[in-house]
């Protein structure tokens, strides 16, 4: 275990005096985390002792404060960096953008792989982007849009969008190709393993009753099937890109078809080469050109991007990607910790950027729902084993709070108070032991298995958990290094075959939009489908989590409710219902004081049901790592979002030299 991590942070922000205030139990395992760390002196207790306690205590007034510092000086930095360069002037024009993906994407399929957003966001076009520093919409493959009413959204695309050569004999695109491209997501889904969540395309399911128009080549109407607040949000997601229609290979008649090769798309880029090792991007020369009342306040530039070439090379290896980095070899690594951060600053190849962490709600405790929700007195207990304050401390490096279902640094107006959230998030180690071992957890779960990413290079605030369990409840807790094809088939696999207890979850694009912050992870249209165990309508009826043994089978229907039945009910499970009639509700109203309330309320629902998902505690500033001859991005949290124009969609980044 580095000592950076576990000794200078557990050091500066926890005494002696703070851990050993849980009891004996806590003493101990706070001994095995500082085991060869060296300092384990007296001298500063009387001045460190309170730190995690005056951390947590920090007025949210001053957190506010702060964020609202840091994202005024984001902003300033965004504008400084998006000055764009005339059209004739090609002096940024030029080189070979380098970066490390840590693993072979596992499909190039849009409407399937959540694996490689990047490559989709340089290959592909979407119909706007959405900044988050500037809250505003950049349009993208569509000149405009209209929201004219609830239900109804109308796109204008823009003129000249073509596709790539290898694409369609490279022809000019039209609004049957997007609406091709649109319907497709609920059969990826249904039928293609697809990992790009419900919440981005139910609204326009035509399963679910939505229709599409195109009354013309450059005229998209999306006849909604419900009201949904974020729709527009949703759109600058990568996943929802258009395809060419030529490019999709279906299996049988009726089927909507996958897309065939790697060149289907209409961004920037196209792929060059694509190996099991490296995969390289060259321009794509249709890419179409942006006119001037396009470009003031948004990333584009006149024509292309101004870098020529891209080149992933695939290391799997944490601490090698790290290296490739550091030695100058990659001109991006991406979101570190603030420990990290500290450690590479000042190296001669590394330029540290932060911004505030609007996008950090994301990382919570994934609960295997089959597994705990027989026992909600044991799911309890392990909220009150986790010490909430000690992650702030140790794995923020002091700079975070306490999160929730809705992030409260991406969305403070929709999110619960610091004081309301600690009611909830309560530590209690000798507590939680008691209620473990009245409840027989010790017989129930004798151990705790967890999965961790095998590519990133240390995992040590899942170990952080892990300890903190291990510490209150006596359990032995098991590491499982996946790598991401198993890791993600891990997590998404049926309810009920789970192999593991519990993992420490996190999505992408969290910050655009609060349906799809922290949230996705309890509604049923989200991932609380898959993971919380709260079913949707389409549920496999042989899943375990509905099998009769289970003690929560009547609520998803009972033994005497026929196959037919059970499939057709729109969600199974009375407190998946509860939940998504909040979502529902929330996503129709167009007053955001009453969206603000319904979500406040959906989440006090959640937090008392302590199964099966847990936020953690999220950081107030992002660090962002980039190669030193990196120039032009928008900081944090922009910067490394695709949503939003970042690294891989900003035009107007360059490379010096």
């Amino acid at each position: 275990m580095k000592e950076g991590y576990w000794g200078k942070y557990w050091r500066r922000r926890v005494s002696r005096r703070r851990v050993l205030a849980g009891g004996a139990t806590l003493a101990a395992g706070s001994a095995a985390i500082l085991a060869g760390c060296g300092d384990d002196d007296d001298d500063d207790d009387d001045a460190a002792a309170p730190a995690a306690t005056q951390a947590a205590a920090a007025s949210e007034a001053e957190a506010t404060e702060a964020a609202a510092a840091a994202e005024a000086e984001a902003t300033e930095a965004a504008a400084a960096s998006e000055a764009q360069a005339a059209p004739e002037d090609r002096s940024r024009y030029g080189g070979k953008f380098n970066w490390t993906e840590r693993a072979y994407p596992t499909g190039f399929d849009p409407s399937i792989t959540i694996t490689f957003p990047y490559g989709m966001a340089q290959t592909y076009s979407q119909l706007m982007a959405y900044s988050i520093i500037n809250d505003q919409f950049y349009p993208d493959a569509a000149q405009s849009w209209e929201q004219v009413d609830q239900t109804t959204l109308v796109f204008n695309l823009r003129e000249g969008v073509r596709f790539n050569p290898e694409a369609s004999d490279g022809r000019e695109v039209n609004s049957e190709d997007w609406f091709t491209s649109l319907r497709r997501y609920p059969d990826s889904r249904a039928n293609r393993g697809s990992n790009v969540n419900e919440l981005f395309f139910s609204f326009m399911d035509e399963n679910q009753g939505a229709t599409f128009d195109t009354p013309d080549d450059l005229t998209l109407r999306i006849n909604q099937n419900k009201p949904f607040a974020s729709n527009l949000r949703a759109f600058a997601a990568a996943s929802l890109v258009v395809v060419s229609p030529e490019r999709l290979a279906a299996e049988e008649s009726g089927d909507l078809g996958q897309v065939s090769g790697v060149n289907g798309g209409t961004g920037p880029y196209m792929f060059d080469e694509v190996s099991e090792t490296r995969i390289t991007l060259k321009r794509n020369p249709n890419y179409y050109e942006h006119p001037e009342q396009d470009l003031p306040g948004t990333r584009y530039v006149w024509d292309h991007p101004y870098i020529d070439e891209m080149e992933a090379v695939i290391i799997t290896d944490g601490a090698a990607a790290q290296s490739r980095f550091l030695a100058g070899d990659a001109d991006y690594y991406g979101g570190i910790d603030k420990i990290t951060a500290e450690q590479w600053e000042g190296q001669p190849n590394v330029n540290i950027v932060t911004g505030p962490a609007i996008d950090d709600g994301s990382r919570m405790i994934q609960l295997a729902a089959a597994k705990w929700t027989p026992y909600p007195e044991l799911s309890k207990a392990l909220s009150m084993a986790m010490d909430w304050d000690g992650y702030i401390d140790v794995v923020l490096g002091g700079e975070g709070r306490r999160s929730a279902p809705v992030s409260p640094t991406a969305f403070p107006k929709y999110a619960l108070s610091q004081e309301e959230i600690r009611e909830h998030q309560v530590y209690d180690p000798q507590g939680a032991r008691q209620l473990w071992e009245a409840n027989n957890g010790p017989e129930i779960f004798p151990e705790l298995d967890t999965t961790v990413a095998a590519w990133i290079p240390d995992y040590s605030y899942v170990q952080f958990i892990g300890q903190s369990f291990e510490d209150s409840l006596g359990v032995k807790v098991n590491y499982n290094p996946l790598e991401l094809a198993t890791f993600i088939a891990s997590a998404n696999g049926p309810t009920g075959t789970k192999d593991w207890h519990f993992f420490i979850a996190g999505n992408n694009a969290v910050a655009t939009m609060p349906d799809w912050n922290a949230l996705v992870a309890y509604t049923p249209d989200g991932y609380g489908a898959i993971w919380g165990g709260n079913w949707y309508k389409g549920v496999n009826i042989s899943d375990p989590w509905v099998n009769p043994e289970n003690p929560n089978y009547a609520e998803n229907g009972g033994s005497d409710a026929g196959e037919a039945v059970r499939a057709a009910l729109e969600i199974t499970h009375p407190y998946a219902r509860e939940l998504q009639d909040y979502a529902d509700r929330q996503a129709a109203t167009t007053d955001d004081d009453e969206r603000a309330e319904i979500l406040k309320e959906l989440q006090r629902r959640i937090f008392t049901r302590y199964c099966c998902t847990l936020p953690l505690p999220t950081g107030t500033t992002k660090y962002q790592a980039l190669g030193s001859r990196l120039k032009g991005l928008a900081p944090p949290p922009d910067g490394d979002q695709t949503a939003a124009f970042g690294i891989f969609r900003a035009h107007n980044v360059w490379l010096e030299g």
